[in-house]
């Protein structure tokens, strides 16, 4: 396959101690050739080389210096990495960029020693809407042949998001209209976050695009959700406080009842405002991370196995039957015991073509092999580069094998300087546990009530910079069993 040559400038120095600037054009990072792209890149001028990419620089990093750039908490930043490439440092201004910090002590903290209360409370979420699905085909078809059923993602999203509401916010506030609000919220995060840039940003302007795209967000869907949701958790602030208060240790609390306890407790008037008001503005950054990336993940695993079902799924299924009989519930043990679908969930998260999965900025100048990068440089491991490249795969590393993961023993959860799925180090998603028991119930309801294609040629991948970020758009045909 041709790839294209990125085109280093005149006047940086190869030999110099900075790296050296690389331009890699809009319509190469648009494009599938976007991967092999930035890899020749750092073949020719790595392991460091600097892209300017709407209008900031962009330290690329070489697979070879993944571990030592993930790992460095003194000297890589996440933080401020990840506020900066998601246009969200005006948050300081309110937390004293405590923002991302709260929301991963919030789960690591509340969601992983309460595991099997939480899917015991959102299992049944997901096993109703895969029942209205089930309805409605048999309604359209009889159940006698494919039907092209509208928006599949999008009712994934709102499977997703109504289980969120019962998770954030407990099983009183759980409905389709407040799913909805979640659902809506989640996209609007990604509009705040830029995370369309590389496709619909504008040429000129880059930083105008992101602030109409903030408005946008902010005034049209997240403070409206503030005025629906906020009078109901004010009006019951004291009860949600004294219910994390008298829980038993793994016993399901909603995380707002949480937080509240942190933050709520002995203030009164104008403090106790601040601390409910805080609590749900953390509660929005909660709702993105965990239904938005949750949704994306979970829509490559549907594609990948629908593509793959004859080869992969016959085995599947068999582990399915052995794990679990017909009518029960999943449960933490039960999913933890679907190897060979964990297995192939990790391979598409290896091979779907991940440009980026984690960021750091530098806190001082620090060196990086031979390159001196500066403070404050956005630095991004080509993940692409890590999931494929014979110094960490052999020969195989563009080769897709579903199960070699359950035969090597090593779960999707698990990361290495190999695999940066969920990231790694200190910063490592702290939400992937609960995100692959989500995948794991998604598509276990979708193979087992549905006999289920993709329509030919529907297939498209949007944005082949950010399949991180990114669904793939599909179009499914469906038939009950």
């Amino acid at each position: 396959m041709f790839t294209p040559k990125p085109q280093l400038t005149s006047d940086t120095p190869l030999r110099s101690s900075s790296p050296p600037i690389v331009h890699i054009s809009r319509e190469i990072r648009r494009s599938s050739k976007v991967n092999d792209a930035y890899s020749a890149a750092l073949d020719e001028h790595g392991p460091v080389i600097i892209v300017p990419r709407h209008g900031r620089n962009e330290y690329v990093i070489d697979h070879r210096y993944a571990h030592e750039v993930l790992t460095d908490t003194k000297n890589f930043n996440f933080e401020k990495g990840v506020s900066k490439l998601l246009h969200i440092r005006f948050l300081a201004l309110f937390d004293s960029e405590t923002f991302v910090q709260d929301i991963d002590s919030l789960v690591a903290k509340n969601v992983q020693p309460r595991m099997n209360a939480i899917i015991e409370k959102i299992f049944p979420i997901f096993q109703e809407y895969f029942d209205v699905m089930e309805g409605e085909i048999r309604d359209l078809t009889a159940g006698r042949k494919p039907f092209e059923f509208p928006d599949v993602l999008r009712r994934l999203q709102l499977a997703v998001a109504h289980a969120m509401v019962v998770m954030v916010l407990g099983p009183q506030y759980a409905s389709p209209r407040t799913a909805g609000y979640f659902a809506d919220v989640a996209v609007a995060m990604t509009r705040l976050t830029g995370l369309r840039e590389n496709t619909e940003a504008w040429v000129m302007f880059p930083w105008l695009w992101v602030l109409w795209n903030a408005f946008r967000a902010m005034f049209f869907t997240i403070i409206p959700f503030f005025f629906t949701i906020m009078p109901a958790l004010w009006a019951s602030r004291r009860a949600h406080f004294q219910n994390d208060l008298v829980a038993r240790r793994g016993d399901f609390v909603p995380l707002f009842d949480t937080l509240l306890t942190k933050r709520f407790h002995e203030k009164s008037g104008l403090f106790a405002t601040v601390a409910v008001f805080r609590c749900a503005v953390l509660c929005v950054g909660l709702i993105f991370a965990s239904i938005h990336q949750t949704v994306v993940a979970g829509s490559w695993m549907l594609v990948k196995l629908t593509e793959k079902q004859e080869e992969y799924l016959p085995a599947i299924r068999r582990e399915w039957e052995s794990v679990c009989c017909p009518g029960e519930s999943l449960n933490v043990t039960k999913l933890s015991q679907l190897t060979l679908l964990d297995s192939f969930v990790r391979e598409v998260f290896r091979t779907k073509g991940d440009t980026w999965s984690t960021i750091r900025q530098t806190t001082r100048p620090v060196r990086v092999g031979p390159h001196v990068l500066p403070k404050h440089a956005t630095c991004l491991v080509l993940a692409s580069r890590v999931h494929r490249h014979p110094d960490n795969y052999g020969t195989t590393g563009d080769v897709f094998d579903g199960f070699r993961w359950a035969k090597e023993g090593r779960p999707t959860v698990q990361g290495s300087p190999e695999f940066l799925a969920f990231g790694m180090g200190k910063w490592a998603c702290p939400g992937r546990h609960l995100a692959m028991h989500e995948i794991k119930i998604v598509l276990y309801m979708f193979f087992t009530k549905f006999d289920i294609r993709l329509k030919e040629n529907s297939f498209r991948i949007s944005d082949p910079m950010n399949t991180t970020s990114i669904a793939p758009e599909a179009t499914f045909l469906l038939a009950c069993k």
